[in-house]
């Protein structure tokens, strides 16, 4: 398990991490376009020019950028956070124990760490769903054994 998201309503883990990445990375893409789409708007509040439309038209779009670009920054440091917890192959919980032991045994590199999360089949990166061959092979995703450096060459993954 690494956390309980009440954004998702559920808990994340090995086998939806990618999910949750996922989710992160288009919540963090959706926020940014409807932020940059008000941009104009915004600007145009605050100059002296005539602006067309309804004071609750205006309240409604001020709101919404400024709403829209605090969650694209939230969300954007919930990102940057993950993206590094994928690269040393941690969870949020792991990462605080890991700075108690000098190696952390499951660091197979971040090349190998990404493909644990995101498979190895790169045409199933940005979608939600891993291919055949991912879901048999990845031990991460059967829960039960998780590749470390001591066996990395042993076991295929």
């Amino acid at each position: 398990m690494d956390h309980h998201c009440v954004w998702v309503v559920n808990c994340v883990g090995a086998l939806n991490y990618k999910f949750f990445l996922l989710f992160l990375f288009y919540t963090f893409l959706e926020t940014s376009l409807v932020t940059l789409l008000l941009l104009s708007n915004f600007i145009t509040f605050f100059s002296d020019a005539e602006i067309p439309g309804t004071p609750g038209t205006l309240a409604t779009t001020f709101l919404t950028f400024v709403l829209n670009l605090a969650f694209a920054l939230s969300v954007v440091g919930f990102l940057i956070m993950h993206i590094s917890l994928v690269a040393g192959n941690t969870t949020t919980i792991e990462a605080y124990e890991k700075k108690t032991t000098p190696k952390w045994k499951y660091d197979l590199g971040r090349k190998k760490n990404f493909e644990q999360v995101f498979g190895t089949d790169k045409r199933y990166w940005f979608i939600p769903t891993y291919s055949e061959e991912d879901l048999r092979k990845m031990l991460a995703l059967q829960g039960l054994d998780y590749p470390t450096k001591a066996d990395f060459g042993a076991q295929e993954f």
